[in-house]
């Protein structure tokens, strides 16, 4: 094997690899390996200290696989072009210059957080344990749970540079064989320098990215990703990132949450309806302040009216640029408490939304009623169980708020059909994105909206699963 050019100390040295050349009986023995991604201490007791203790003459690349060396995950190849690649993902190649095969042992060593609690699908009675940026590690979360022989979870690489791990996780006797070609075509046809992280990987796999509705949804609970792949469908882990994919996704399930499944049924009907409602009331609300100010204030008592009108008398603004100011503010305060450092971001968040509001209606810039229905707003947007779709939420509340100042009731009813239709015009991997509710099938939304083990005997219908049946 001709590995001069990999074994130019020059080279080596730019590339950050270290050359430990070993005389095992008047044998070379080369080690090559990054020392800020090794596992230095296995690399010494499992690799160097057998081969140098070994003093026999018949020293070859099988013989210290089958009989030298202790680690326990290796592999061989005898292409010389890959000896750099294997080296840089956290290898230690070991070569024999007289032979065209070498070893490549797995002696990676990664800085990383230990699992710890969920910060984003935050729970009561579900598991405590989230993914993490380790791949390893959440690959063992899943496998730790689902013992099924059928788990698949298949490999890809992508990113010319990064050359980044994509695992596609599915139950090969459940998950429907054309989402599973889909899901896998569209991720081997990825190119691009690197990838960072799962939200990468999403903009890639969907079927129009400008669409406001997200077509896959976030999971970083462990015993949420594998609920959902008994459920038929796909997990998609990335080397790097905390957040596991899941496709495909609809729009109703963004209302349910693992606690749903655990808690008693009627809570779990319950804490949906307060989810929908919250939904509408983070969306339709201030528009609906617009049009009662604007343009039908008759729709009110009279005695609201005249009270409406003493509270609006100081506002310098029309009802429309009011909200709008309002709303912007509060987009403001959310955005700078989330990027402030987490022992004071809550606080300053907290103190600035009661410092300004008070400060405006004192100031004669805004009515008390808006302040309050724009609070209501902004913690009716925090209630649903996927943040994902609260950002989409976020954008078209503000597309609603112009078409109403603009066109009135009129305008208000026409956002609602364009939101209506958008949404029936979408699908996720091939499922109708508001299915259950179209096509219409009762048995896949009365599982939907009760959450109970006892009564989901069945698989969704809309996933059309080779397996439907539960229990």
């Amino acid at each position: 094997m001709n590995i001069d050019d990999y074994l130019n100390k020059k080279k080596l040295q730019e590339l950050g690899i270290t050359a430990r050349y070993l005389d095992i009986n008047d044998t070379e023995v080369i080690l090559l390996y990054i020392q800020q991604l090794t596992d230095r201490i296995r690399l010494s007791s499992d690799i160097i200290n057998p081969l140098l203790s070994y003093n026999k003459k018949d020293i070859s690349i099988n013989k210290i696989i089958s009989s030298i060396i202790y680690i326990d995950d290796i592999s061989t190849d005898n292409h010389a072009n890959n000896i750099i690649n294997y080296v840089l993902k956290g290898n230690s190649v070991i070569i024999i210059p007289s032979e065209e095969t070498y070893i490549i042992a797995n002696t990676l060593k990664i800085q990383k957080r230990q699992v710890q609690e969920p910060n984003i699908e935050n729970t009561i009675k579900g598991a405590r344990d989230s993914f993490t940026e380790n791949y390893d590690d959440n690959i063992s979360l899943i496998r730790y749970r689902l013992k099924d022989p059928k788990l698949r979870i298949d490999e890809f690489e992508v990113g010319k540079r990064t050359q980044t791990a994509v695992a596609v996780i599915y139950i090969e006797d459940i998950a429907n064989e054309d989402l599973i070609k889909t899901v896998k075509d569209k991720i081997s046809k990825i190119e691009i320098d690197g990838i960072l992280e799962s939200s990468h990987i999403e903009k890639f796999i969907l079927n129009n990215s400008f669409n406001f509705f997200p077509q896959s949804g976030i999971v970083e609970r462990s015993d949420t990703a594998c609920s959902n792949i008994l459920e038929g469908k796909i997990i998609i882990l990335v080397e790097g990132g905390n957040l596991a994919l899941v496709v495909p996704k609809t729009f109703i399930e963004f209302f349910d949450t693992g606690d749903d499944h655990f808690d008693n049924t009627f809570i779990s009907i319950f804490s949906k309806f307060i989810r929908i409602l919250c939904i509408f009331i983070s969306l339709f609300l201030t528009s609906l302040y617009v049009i009662v100010v604007s343009f039908h204030t008759d729709i009110l008592p009279p005695e609201y009216i005249i009270s409406l009108a003493v509270s609006r008398a100081t506002v310098p603004f029309n009802a429309f640029l009011e909200a709008l100011l309002m709303e912007l503010v509060a987009e403001i305060l959310r955005e700078a408490s989330v990027r402030l450092p987490k022992q004071i971001g809550p606080a300053i968040g907290i103190v600035g939304t009661i410092v300004i509001g008070q400060a405006s209606v004192a100031a004669g810039l805004v009515s008390p009623l808006l302040v309050i229905i724009v609070s209501l707003c902004i913690m009716s947007s925090f209630a649903t169980a996927d943040y994902s779709i609260t950002n989409t939420i976020r954008l078209l509340k503000f597309v609603m708020l112009i078409i109403t100042s603009i066109f009135g009731l009129f305008g208000f009813t026409m956002g609602i059909i364009l939101i209506t239709v958008n949404l029936c015009s979408i699908d996720s991997f091939g499922v109708s994105y508001v299915a259950p509710l179209s096509p219409l099938n009762f048995r896949d939304l009365k599982h939907l909206i009760l959450s109970d083990v006892n009564l989901t005997n069945k698989r969704p219908k809309y996933l059309k699963t080779k397996d439907d049946t539960r229990q």
